[in-house]
C-alpha cells in the first residue's frame, strides 16, 4: 500500500477498510463516482501485480 500514490490509497482505505459506498468517497473527497472508480482500479491492478501480502487479497476483488 505503501506504494501507491496517496489518491489511490485513500480510495482503497475508504472502500475495504472503513466500508463506505462509491458515492460516500466521492462526496468526501469532492470528486466524482469516476474519479473513485478509476483510482480504486488502477490501485487494486497495482497490488495484483505486486509482490506481497496485499496482491493476494485483492486478487478475488473486481477491478471497479
Amino acid at each position: 500500500m505503501a506504494t501507491l500514490p496517496a489518491r489511490q490509497r485513500v480510495v482503497l482505505v475508504l472502500r475495504y477498510w472503513a466500508g463506505l459506498s462509491e458515492q460516500e468517497i466521492a462526496d468526501t473527497l469532492g470528486c466524482s463516482v469516476g474519479t473513485v472508480k478509476s483510482r480504486a482500479s488502477r490501485a487494486i491492478g497495482t497490488l495484483r501485480r505486486a509482490d506481497g501480502p496485499l496482491a493476494e487479497a485483492f486478487e478475488a476483488v473486481p477491478a471497479a
